[in-house]
C-alpha cells in the first residue's frame, strides 16, 4: 500500500468517526499521475440524491477551532472587543481561517483534524500553480491577459501584516501565510462563514459540474449536503463549480484551466477607445457624469463573450461615441443621447455603420496585443495538464478566440440600420423597375 492509499484510508476511517455520511453512494478516492486526489463513483447515482453529508462539527473553522486565546487584543483585556476589529476590506473570515489552520498543522498528529489536514496539500514541497507562486517570465507568457494585473501582491502583503497585528503567531512565515492562502482559495467555503469543508473540497470544479452543496436554511439541521445534480453514472468524477469564471480567473485563484471553459471571455480597456480619438475622453467622462442608472455605463474593461459577443454596454458607448456631433447639434443633453442610444440598441438591436466600423477598430487594437505572444499560435500534440506554459497558452488562444469570433456574433445581433434603409430603396427600385416593365408591356398590346 503506498502512503497515499495509507492517507486515504485514515482519512475515510476520521469521516466515519466525525459522522460524515456517504449514504451508501459508493463514492471512492482516486488519484492519477494527471489529476490530483478526486472522488468518483462506483455506481449510478441519480438526480438529486445525496452524495455525503458534512455535519458542522467537522468542518474547521473560528466555531470549532478556537482562535480567540491567541487574539493579542484578547491577551491585553480578555474581552470579546476583537470581533469589533474594523474589516473595511471584508477579509476578517479569510484571516481567522489562516490562523485556524496554522495553529492545527502545528499541533500535528495531536490535531483532531489531522487526518484530514493530511489529505489536503499542506506539505513543504507541495506546489501551486495559482499566479502568486508564477515568477516574472512565466507571467509574461500570460500577456495581455487582465488576470496578471488581478493578481494583487500588495493585498497579499497587507493581509499578512494584518495578521500579524491581530494575532500572537510570530512563527507564521510569509511562506506559510502563502500557502494556506492558496488552500483556502481552492477548497474552503461560505458557510458558517468561511469553512474548510471535509470530502466537499475533495472534488474537482468544472462548468460542466455535475454536483453542488447545498445548505439547508429552513429546517434545523446540523449537517450540509452534497447533492447530484445530475444522473452520474458509474465510474464518472464527481464535480463541483468554483463559479462562472473564464480560465484567467480559474489560473489566477485555483491554478488551473480548462480547455473546453463555457465562461470564457476577453476584455477590453477604456484606454484601447480613447486612444483611437483624442476627443473621446472628455465625451465619456460627460457621459459618465451624466449617467444615472444602477449598472455602470462607463467601466475600465469591457467584456467579449465567447458565445454572447461584445457586452451591450461597450455597443451603446460607440453607438454615443460615433453619433455625438450629431445628436450635439440637434441641441440633445447627454441624457437624451443616452436614454435614446439605450433604446437604439438595447431594445430594437440596431447600430450605425460608424458604430460597427469603431468597433472593429477596437476589436482589431485588443487582438493586436495578442497576436505578439508566441504561445497564440504554438500547437500541442495533446493536453499538458499542469504545464505552466500549457496553461497560459490555453488562457491566450480561448481570449483571443472570443475576440476573433466577436464581430460575426455582434451582426447576427444587430441590425445596420445604414443597410436597412439602402435595402427598402433597393426595394422601393426594383417594384418601380417591375411597374414600368408591366406598363412598357401593356403599351405594346
Amino acid at each position: 500500500m503506498s502512503s497515499n492509499e495509507l492517507i486515504n484510508q485514515q482519512f475515510l476511517k476520521w469521516c466515519e468517526t466525525v459522522g460524515i455520511d456517504f449514504n451508501n453512494n459508493s463514492i471512492v478516492i482516486k488519484e492519477t499521475p494527471e489529476k490530483n486526489r478526486h472522488l468518483i463513483t462506483e455506481k449510478f447515482i441519480p438526480n438529486g440524491t445525496i452524495l455525503f453529508k458534512v455535519p458542522y462539527t467537522a468542518m474547521l473553522n473560528p466555531l470549532t477551532s478556537e482562535i480567540k486565546s491567541i487574539t493579542k487584543q484578547n491577551q491585553k483585556n480578555n474581552d470579546d472587543s476583537d470581533d469589533d476589529v474594523d474589516d473595511e476590506d471584508g477579509t476578517k473570515l479569510w484571516k481567522d481561517l489562516v490562523v485556524c489552520i496554522h495553529k492545527e498543522l502545528q499541533k500535528g498528529e495531536k490535531s483532531q483534524w489531522y487526518p484530514y489536514l493530511s489529505i489536503l496539500p499542506t506539505a513543504k514541497d507541495q506546489k501551486f500553480d495559482n499566479l502568486y507562486y508564477w515568477n516574472n517570465s512565466e507571467l509574461e507568457l500570460l500577456k495581455p491577459s487582465k488576470c496578471v494585473e488581478r493578481i494583487g501582491n500588495d493585498k497579499v502583503q497587507l493581509m499578512y501584516e494584518q495578521i500579524q497585528d491581530l494575532y500572537d503567531v510570530p512563527e507564521l512565515t510569509k511562506e506559510e501565510f502563502l500557502k494556506i492562502s492558496s488552500i483556502i482559495m481552492s477548497y474552503s467555503f461560505d458557510v458558517n462563514g468561511k469553512s474548510m469543508v471535509p470530502v466537499s473540497d475533495l472534488l474537482n470544479a468544472s462548468w460542466n459540474y455535475n454536483s453542488v452543496l447545498e445548505i439547508d436554511d429552513e429546517d434545523d439541521v446540523d449537517y450540509i449536503c452534497m447533492v447530484a445534480k445530475k444522473d452520474i453514472k458509474a465510474g464518472d468524477e464527481l464535480l463541483n463549480i468554483y463559479g462562472n469564471h473564464p480560465n484567467g480567473e480559474l489560473l489566477r485563484m485555483y491554478g488551473y484551466v480548462e480547455d473546453d471553459n463555457q465562461n470564457e471571455f476577453a476584455e477590453i480597456d477604456l484606454d484601447t477607445i480613447t486612444k483611437l480619438n483624442n476627443n473621446y475622453t472628455n465625451i465619456i467622462d460627460d457621459i459618465d457624469e451624466s449617467y444615472d442608472m444602477e449598472d455602470p455605463l462607463i467601466m475600465e474593461t469591457f467584456d467579449v463573450y465567447k458565445d454572447e459577443g461584445i457586452v451591450s454596454e461597450l455597443v451603446v458607448l460607440c453607438e454615443i461615441l460615433t453619433n455625438h456631433d450629431e445628436d450635439m447639434k440637434k441641441g440633445l443633453t447627454y441624457k437624451q443621447i443616452i436614454k435614446k442610444t439605450i433604446n437604439k440598441v438595447i431594445n430594437n438591436h440596431q447600430i450605425s455603420n460608424e458604430t460597427r466600423d469603431l468597433l472593429v477598430k477596437i476589436i482589431d487594437h485588443t487582438k493586436n496585443k495578442y497576436e505578439v505572444n508566441p504561445l497564440l499560435k504554438k500547437e500541442y500534440e495533446n493536453k499538458q495538464g499542469y504545464s505552466r506554459e500549457y496553461m497560459a497558452s490555453v488562457v491566450i488562444k480561448t481570449e483571443y478566440q472570443c475576440l476573433m469570433d466577436a464581430i460575426n456574433i455582434l451582426d447576427k445581433e444587430y441590425t445596420i440600420m445604414e443597410n436597412k434603409e439602402l435595402e427598402k430603396i433597393e426595394r422601393k427600385k426594383r417594384r418601380m423597375e417591375k411597374k414600368d416593365e408591366r406598363k412598357a408591356k401593356k403599351s405594346k398590346k
